[in-house]
């Protein structure tokens, strides 16, 4: 193939593995989405006492600045999706990494509210959001039977590192101070990230191999089977009721979650429950998210995504009710089940809709428009709750605004069937 040429290293690596370089892929994702938790609300936020002591700040300039950052964030992830599709996520991926840490190092020097502003927008729009989008996007390359199951896997990364990092963050404050521990995690993602990047290929054809590790006949064989991968460009996907269930779904489930997690000790404090029940609940959530990537994946690989997609914005619904009522540990631990069943859920569904339903040409564009919406919703949910709190005294109030939201949603989940063929495809995927 033509491109082979251009990694002759992995193609001889490849020829030598007993299994399908793919599989390479999956740690390669795993640690990468492990490598995002620099630029993620659960990492970040361990740092937020000591931002505010340092420079000198209120919550609400903290908030007001997270929120600011955050959604200016997200307006570039789709033109970074596009930029992929272009030049092939290994490039992209090496960009993003040398420029993540760099952003690390700055962060480290923040001394200003106007510097927080632009330290937050560069750790949202390159770790949640472009390394994210990286991550997710690997599995997709290179698997298409195995796709849910793959996904849940590299999804399980994430969990991990939310339950693994948070700890080792606060150790790294307590020891060295909070300027010296985000100097030492930019050179983390440098060492960890960049080596990476020597394995990682644009996909199968890159070192002499086809999709899922089959032969060239078996592909073939399978595109003359009916709705198998057609191609989609970005716009005609936007055309289709699908795409905007997906989206608006996605943007709604961050915007939840994240004004959850962005004052969830203080939700629970309301109630009676204390700091150190209330930081344990991170740990159930990460343990149910990662139990329902692994158990649900296989079924995301054939089943139903609309159901998925009915069952993980039901499951966040759930959660939250039972979160605004909870007065006992038992209660807070079982709302963070109930949204850890609805994060594996919603990073299966990220993974893996958009390429059974559009194929993998515009795949970049279009999980960028999701992550847009993401990053989006993940801004506004704060400053939400945060606003209803200031006039009403009450986080009850905003979480049942939530709930009553997420219902609807979920019904019209069902909504999200895969749409029939686009008109005159230009050619396969394959």
């Amino acid at each position: 193939m033509k491109d082979q040429r251009k990694y002759t290293w992995g193609s001889r690596l490849a020829g030598r593995l007993p299994f399908y370089y793919g599989w390479m892929m999956v740690p390669v994702a795993v640690i990468t989405q492990a490598v995002t938790g620099v630029g993620q609300t659960f990492g970040i936020s361990v740092f937020n006492p000591s931002l505010q002591a340092s420079l000198g700040i209120s919550l609400s300039a903290l908030s007001g600045a997270y929120t600011a950052g955050t959604l200016a964030a997200a307006l570039p992830q789709t033109l970074i999706g596009s930029l992929m599709d272009r030049i092939g996520i290994r490039k992209t991926t090496l960009g993003i990494l040398l420029l993540l840490g760099a952003a690390c190092q700055l962060f480290s020097r923040v001394d200003s509210l106007p510097a927080l502003l632009v330290g937050f927008f560069s750790l949202r729009l390159l770790g949640q959001g472009a390394l994210s989008l990286m991550a997710g996007n690997i599995p997709a390359l290179w698997f298409r039977k195995r796709l849910g199951t793959v996904t849940g896997i590299v999804s399980s990364g994430f969990s991990v590192s939310m339950a693994v990092l948070p700890p080792f963050f606060l150790y790294l404050i307590n020891h060295f101070g909070w300027r010296t521990a985000y100097a030492r995690l930019g050179l983390l993602v440098w060492l960890i990230g960049l080596p990476l990047v020597a394995l990682l290929r644009d996909g199968p054809g890159d070192v002499g191999q086809e999709l899922d590790g089959g032969t060239a006949e078996e592909v073939r064989e399978l595109q003359t089977l009916p709705k198998r991968d057609e191609i989609w460009t970005a716009a005609q996907a936007r055309k289709t009721p699908a795409y905007w269930i997906m989206i608006i779904n996605a943007a709604l489930w961050a915007m939840v979650i994240t004004a959850v997690f962005f004052n969830l000790l203080s939700i629970l404090d309301s109630q009676g429950i204390t700091a150190g029940v209330a930081a344990a609940t991170y740990t159930t959530y990460a343990a149910a998210s990662l139990a329902t990537q692994l158990a649900m994946g296989p079924i995301a690989d054939r089943g139903s995504l609309r159901v998925l997609l009915l069952i993980c914005m039901a499951s966040l619904a759930a959660g939250i009710a039972v979160l605004s009522q909870a007065a006992a540990p038992w209660m807070a631990h079982s709302y963070a089940v109930l949204i850890g069943i609805s994060a594996g859920l919603i990073s299966l569904l990220g993974g893996t809709l958009f390429a059974r339903y559009y194929g993998r040409e515009s795949l970049g564009q279009l999980k960028g428009g999701m992550l847009t919406a993401q990053v989006a919703g993940s801004s506004l949910g704060p400053l939400i709750t945060g606003l209803i709190y200031d006039f009403t005294g009450s986080f009850q109030i905003s979480l049942w605004i939530y709930v009553g939201i997420l219902v609807p949603a979920a019904l019209i989940s069902l909504r999200a069937v895969r749409p029939s063929r686009p008109q005159n495809p230009p050619f396969s995927s394959l």
